[in-house]
């Protein structure tokens, strides 16, 4: 087995579910190292990240915080 270690700026995380499917399908798999979070929460985590470069670059609208307390 292999290990490959890739560190990317910020501003192009959005790659990393390309990066993640391409390695599944090779039959590889990916390890998250981190101590703090969870793998659920860790994936949500990248999941916002991916929304918040999709609103910066105006390709969806984000929800203001006036409404996200409309309960």
């Amino acid at each position: 087995m292999t290990t490959l270690t890739i560190q990317l700026p910020d501003s192009e995380s959005s790659i990393i579910p390309q990066i993640t499917n391409l390695i599944k399908k090779a039959g590889g798999s990916i390890v998250i190292d981190n101590d703090d979070l969870s793998e659920a929460e860790f994936a949500a985590l990248q999941e916002a990240a991916k929304e918040a470069v999709l609103i910066k670059k105006r390709k969806i609208k984000g929800i203001p915080a006036s409404e996200l307390w409309n309960d």
